[in-house]
């Protein structure tokens, strides 16, 4: 029987999670807030980080 090839989606599942802990953290202590400066961007970082998270995770179940 061939071995399936995993794609180190393990290492792929932790890359998403600490982009995603990083970016909050970085939220969470920023001591100066601008109206202007709302963030969006560290907001779509963090959804598709979680979504990169989810689909690693769950081909990582899958594989194994």
């Amino acid at each position: 029987m061939a071995k399936r090839d995993s794609g180190h989606w393990g290492v792929k599942a932790a890359l998403c999670a600490a982009i995603i802990a990083w970016q909050v953290y970085d939220m969470a202590t920023a001591s100066v807030f601008s109206p202007a400066d709302i963030g969006y961007m560290r907001y779509l970082i963090v959804g598709v980080a979680l979504i990169g998270l989810v689909a690693s995770l769950l081909k990582f179940v899958v594989d194994y």
